[in-house]
């Protein structure tokens, strides 16, 4: 259920995205569809007060800039099927759609929807090169669109370090959204996702976001990883 702080920052979050009303509309309306039990108004609504909360310590001052995180956590996940394969695509598309009439320059409309794209693997995203894998280059000195982008993921991935309570409501959502999986199905993919987290060398690149959130993730993966 979306409580009053939740639609209170969804607002804001709105406010931030140069869409017109009736793209609005649409988003609202597929993001409040009665299936969305996690990726519904919550999910964005929760990633931008994180946002919100720690910008500033990464240096996210621009206006600008804030206006293309916010535009790339409102659509992230505007279409979500968890049958589906290619969410992450056709999210991009209907952001470019809805960005084709606002005044946002092309490049940042690409921006927007490459990082859209990259949340379908955060952790293959942080570790990428033709000879393998490699840390991308996070220091101040480093492009800012691209710490932004990394900064989306982080944001996306939050919801690992939230309370043990939340955590586990969280992981009821997914599974009421991936009802067409068998309890043995839903169970192999689960841990598959758990095991590869506890895996990774680091989940979070943001300093800020890491410091914050890279342990209590990791008790949250630990806990349910000893539980199976």
């Amino acid at each position: 259920m979306t409580g009053v702080e939740d639609l209170k920052n969804f607002d804001a979050l709105l406010a931030c995205v140069p869409v017109d009303d009736r793209a609005k509309t649409e988003l609202c309306a597929m993001l409040g569809a009665p299936d969305r039990f996690y990726h519904g108004v919550s999910h964005p609504a929760q990633l931008w007060r994180t946002h919100s909360v720690y910008a500033t310590a990464e240096g996210f001052l621009a206006p600008e800039v804030e206006t293309l995180i916010a535009c790339a956590v409102a659509y992230h996940d505007c279409v979500y099927d968890s049958r589906s394969r290619d969410n992450e695509e056709l999210s991009a598309e209907i952001w470019m759609r809805a960005s084709s009439g606002s005044l946002l320059r092309a490049a940042n409309r690409l921006w927007v929807a490459e990082t859209i794209l990259a949340t379908r693997d955060q952790l293959g995203y942080y570790f990428e090169s033709a000879e393998g894998a490699v840390k991308r280059d996070l220091r101040p000195s480093a492009a800012l669109l691209e710490r932004a982008r990394i900064w989306v993921l982080d944001l996306d991935l939050t919801p690992l370090g939230a309370s043990a309570e939340d955590f586990d409501r969280d992981t009821a959502s997914l599974r009421l959204e991936a009802a067409h999986l068998s309890d043995a199905e839903w169970e192999i993919g689960r841990l598959f996702f758990l095991q590869r987290f506890a895996e990774a060398p680091q989940i979070f690149r943001s300093p800020t976001l890491a410091a914050i959130f890279e342990a209590p993730a990791r008790s949250n993966i630990a806990r349910h990883l000893r539980r199976s």
